[in-house]
């Protein structure tokens, strides 16, 4: 059996990882010219599915961290006697910084439960 260097196993590795690529993109053209195309409603569908029907729940969900943020912001501000910061704050720290991670945990939990109960409601 061949001694190999960390190197070449490197190089190896990206062959394979490049000709696994190429083998992919090589599939999707043949489907695109022979018209094996996934069905376009259910991608639509798919697509509704994890961008408007998502919109109330993110609403819901961040309007009401912001306002658990915000009291709790508050309550620390006013022993300082800074109450007239926390809504510059809350501008600066919330909307920029928690609110696309809080955003994006939520969609990616509904979206993922979504799809694991229409896998599971599947029959052979």
């Amino acid at each position: 059996m061949p001694h190999f260097k960390p190197n070449d196993n490197l190089q190896y590795r990206w062959f394979f990882r490049f000709a696994a690529a190429l083998l992919l993109v090589g599939q999707v053209l043949v489907r695109l010219l022979k018209g094996r195309i996934p069905r376009y409603r259910h991608v639509i569908e798919y697509m509704a599915m994890v961008g408007p029907d998502s919109l109330m729940v993110v609403l819901l969900t961040n309007g009401f961290g912001g306002m658990i943020f915000t009291l709790q912001m508050g309550r620390e501000f006013s022993r300082l006697g800074l109450t007239n910061f926390v809504g510059g704050i809350f501008a600066l720290a919330f909307c920029p910084e928690l609110a696309p991670i809080v955003t994006t945990s939520i969609v990616a939990g509904q979206v993922g439960s979504a799809f694991a109960a229409e896998i599971g409601a599947m029959r052979p």
